[in-house]
């Protein structure tokens, strides 16, 4: 049974199941537009299955979950809490969103952005709030500037470069 990590107006963000590994494959990870910015090229389906086992959570709030819109009940993409660990500095977490093309527009990275910022502050002591974005991801950083984000630097990861944002 799914357990609810985040809920907002028309989404639900909840653990995850083995049956999401296709849905996410089908629209998030095997679409070469949507990852565009994220892994920056396309997975297999073993590969999705692989990173799903490894990066989302099944059972608690860090990792990766599948992000459900309530009136289709139909799952649209992926968020997630997860620490950050890239100054060394304990009680720093990222959270982030990707979503299924069709899901593009219509507010909900705005929407579950919020809300995961609420889950950090609600779960953590006095947290340091931290977003990456590929810096010609214009969209994603526009919705972070939105939800009181502001960039402080680029930094190289293993994906490449990010900007990085925290919550003033």
């Amino acid at each position: 049974m799914r357990r609810v990590i985040v809920e907002t107006d028309r989404l639900l963000m909840v653990t995850s199941k083995d049956e999401d590994i296709t849905i996410l494959y089908e629209q998030i990870y095997g679409d070469k537009e949507v990852i565009k910015y994220t892994t920056g090229r396309v997975f297999t389906l073993a590969e999705t299955e692989e990173f799903m086992h490894k990066m989302f959570t099944y059972d608690g709030i860090l990792g990766f979950a599948p992000i459900i819109e309530k009136a289709s009940n139909k799952i649209i993409g992926h968020g997630g809490i997860l620490e950050f660990n890239y100054y060394n500095k304990a009680n720093c977490y990222e959270f982030g969103y990707l979503l299924q093309k069709s899901s593009w527009g219509l507010g909900y990275a705005t929407e579950i952005a919020k809300a995961q910022i609420e889950k950090i502050k609600q779960e953590f002591n006095n947290p340091k709030i931290f977003a990456t974005a590929h810096p010609q991801n214009r969209a994603s950083q526009k919705v972070l500037q939105k939800v009181g984000m502001v960039f402080i630097e680029s930094i190289i990861k293993s994906r490449g470069v990010r900007d990085v944002y925290v919550l003033q």
